[in-house]
């Protein structure tokens, strides 16, 4: 057993643990264990887990007990536990493990909710990024501000859609208002994908900019839309057009 000591129903009483650092342990309803989780702060994380619902990974949503231990040395507590369940069962518990990433579309489990704030849902739901494009463009700004505020468009899809250098745009994205709007939307339809011609592993451009191509053989003059990638699998760089588009003259 990870973690010794006491195990406590998973609820509302959580709130209100020390607040002080150290490692803790979920467990399900036939108390298997489920995670081994650190925190500066355990009362914060619960208290986030519990405002939330776990919004950042569905599945803790089968917590039902836990423990926790209070030291200064959180991570590298954390990495002892893990190991030593590592041995024991040959794996990690599961909500350590990433989720296998889905291609397209996610079921009503990893969809994206959109809420004016904690406690107030808009019904409003995405399950893949075309369908978060038409949410944003719609929904009230205050709902735009409160996720953005939190990192949950970044979060969605870094660790829904593993899409890191989106998720690290978004982030970056500090507007408020209609401005935050076209900014998300401006983000989303940007982002064309490229095939690494070392590894084959497709990633997002990590800046884009415009210049003028060579004329064609009709003379007509091109603006190219270059973009600069960074392979997340084997860190090669290479360029790509992504589009051509014909200068008018006036």
């Amino acid at each position: 057993m990870p973690i010794s000591g006491e195990m406590y129903v998973w609820g509302d009483r959580a709130k209100s643990i020390p607040e002080r650092s150290g490692v803790y342990a979920l467990y399900d309803e036939a108390k298997a264990l489920i995670y081994i989780g650190a925190s500066t702060s355990i009362r914060k994380e619960f208290n986030n887990y519990l405002e939330t619902d776990f919004s950042n990974d569905p599945r803790k949503r089968e917590t039902k007990y836990y423990r926790r231990e209070f030291t200064a040395n959180q991570e590298e507590r954390m990495k002892e536990l893990q190991e030593e369940y590592m041995e024991k069962h040959g794996k990690f518990p599961k909500c350590n493990l990433p989720p296998a990433p889905p291609k397209k579309e996610v079921t009503s489990e990893w969809g994206f909710y959109f809420y004016l704030d904690i406690g107030k849902p808009l019904h409003e739901a995405a399950f893949n990024p075309k369908d978060l494009k038409e949410q944003i463009r719609k929904v009230p700004i205050a709902s735009l501000e409160f996720h953005q505020k939190r990192g949950d468009f970044a979060t969605w899809f870094r660790n829904v859609f593993k899409e890191v250098q989106l998720a690290e745009a978004i982030t970056k994205i500090h507007k408020t208002g209609e401005d935050l709007r076209k900014e998300l939307l401006s983000s989303l339809n940007g982002q064309e994908k490229a095939a690494c011609p070392n590894c084959g592993i497709e990633s997002s451009p990590v800046k884009t900019w415009k210049m003028a191509g060579r004329p064609s053989k009709a003379g007509e003059r091109l603006q190219l839309t270059i973009g600069l990638f960074k392979c997340l699998e084997c860190s090669k760089t290479f360029r790509r057009v992504l589009a051509k588009e014909k200068i008018r003259a006036y």
